[in-house]
């Protein structure tokens, strides 16, 4: 029995020695532990708050974001930014610390010196706004956004070559500024000429060339736009007919004649536009034939898209080649009907006879297809017709000479169909031509022909 008391004095002595060590610990592990978790993830929340409250557009929220999180530059950005806008002056000139402030923060973020060069312009401190747009170009040289801010401050300054420098250097990273491009330089500095040397010449995009013509001719300002025309077929470089079209349609119906004619030939000369092979040496049409497809624009065959009226290129049975044209009348109608029709460029005072092959099927009206010769540009100074067909016929010529007057450069020769003043009026059936042939008669010794204007 006499070991008995030994033991229960170490068993209490030991039952008492520990939970003070334990509780040592315990505030050992919560000074080392649990209140920095704590700390931090109270400061998480804090965070989170001014990260909620800085997306506000209230100058109040975000100002108390930025007290609960004043080391963010984002926070100070968007307060700078918010009260930027203010009309109380006292906190447009607090917006420009908030952004000073972001740019110190984060000074390789061109977002926040950007920012500050717009606020620093709109306080008039150019010193300022140029320190910070450099700062903010040579952080992000090749941002488009930036460098058409910069140009618009160059504008906003009356330094106009220093502008267009810097628009330069934007369309070439990024073409899609083009149009507003265009519209502030030319408002700016007026000159469409000066514009094109400074911003687009020597470039070598054809593309952003048209770009450049077509707002022009859009704008009322397609007088302007040849020099820039030729300068684009002097880098001999190819593109797609459709960009040439708008201003090639507004030099045939407005612009001067001979540019028009030198602009096709152009477009021939650089293989944009294939003369077709069977065209005769002489022949002024263009695809008389019908070989190759409608261009639909320029001194090309074109369309005009009627609802009971159809027109196609048809290889059954042409008069020559492969293909000729037919018009279908679908509905049996009594109109005016013009479906096809294509401008040629001629010379005033000389004569010229027209001829072309055509064929029938079932034609119902008196008043048949007929091939016709019209000035564009003056209704009343030519106007003349070839006999029209009706019924079923077979392949036959028709043909009809003129002579132009002192002021007709192009004449439109087309597929006209008149309306009926007489039963049957109305007009069905298929109408086929091929081999359209216009040429100089002037040097012929023989009398010119005028054919009577046709009835309306």
């Amino acid at each position: 029995m006499a070991p008995t008391l030994p033991v229960k004095r170490l068993l209490s002595t030991f039952s008492f020695e520990f939970p003070l060590l334990s509780r040592g610990k315990a505030v050992v592990f919560i000074i080392a532990v649990i209140v920095p978790g704590l700390a931090l993830a109270f400061r998480t929340v804090m965070i989170a708050v001014a990260a909620t409250m800085g997306g506000s557009s209230e100058s109040r929220e975000v100002r108390q974001a930025v007290a609960l999180d004043p080391a963010n530059p984002q926070l100070h950005y968007r307060l700078g930014r918010v009260d930027g806008y203010s009309m109380d002056p006292s906190e447009v000139q607090d917006g420009l610390k908030q952004l000073r402030q972001a740019t110190e923060l984060a000074p390789t973020q061109p977002e926040y010196w950007s920012g500050l060069a717009s606020a620093c312009e709109s306080a008039g401190d150019t010193t300022c706004a140029d320190r910070a747009m450099q700062r903010t170009l040579s952080l992000a040289p090749y941002t488009p956004r930036y460098r058409w801010n910069a140009a618009n401050d160059e504008l906003a300054r009356g330094r106009a070559d220093q502008a267009l420098s810097e628009f330069r250097k934007l369309l070439e990273m990024d073409p899609g500024y083009a149009p507003e491009t265009f519209r502030l330089c030319l408002k700016s500095v007026g000159d469409p000429g000066k514009v094109f040397r400074s911003v687009l010449l020597n470039r070598e995009d054809p593309q952003l060339n048209f770009s450049f013509i077509n707002y022009l001719v859009y704008h009322g300002q397609g007088a302007d736009a040849y020099p820039v025309w030729q300068a684009t077929f002097a880098m001999n470089k190819t593109f797609p007919l459709s960009l040439a079209g708008p201003y090639l349609e507004w030099l045939i119906r407005q612009g001067p004649d001979q540019e028009a004619v030198s602009a096709w030939r152009d477009l021939e000369s650089h293989g944009i536009i294939r003369k077709p092979p069977d065209d005769s040496d002489g022949n002024l049409v263009f695809n008389g034939g019908f070989e190759e497809p409608l261009l639909k624009m320029g001194f090309g065959w074109r369309v005009h898209m009627e609802p009971y009226t159809r027109v196609e290129l048809d290889d059954s049975g042409p008069y020559a080649g492969n293909r000729s044209a037919r018009v279908a009348f679908t509905v049996s109608r009594n109109d005016n009907d013009e479906p096809l029709f294509e401008f040629v460029p001629v010379t005033p005072g000389h004569s010229y006879r027209l001829q072309a092959f055509v064929r029938s099927e079932d034609i119902t009206s008196d008043s048949g297809p007929l091939l016709r010769v019209t000035d564009p540009k003056c209704s009343g100074c030519l106007d003349v017709s070839t006999e029209g067909t009706v019924g079923t016929t077979n392949w036959h010529p028709v043909s009809v000479s003129f002579s132009t007057g002192p002021m007709t450069h192009q004449v439109q020769i087309s597929v006209w169909r008149p309306r009926c003043l007489s039963f049957p009026s109305d007009i069905s059936g298929s109408f086929w031509v091929d081999a359209v042939d216009l040429k100089d008669d002037t040097a012929s010794k023989g009398p010119v022909l005028k054919a009577s204007a046709p009835s309306s």
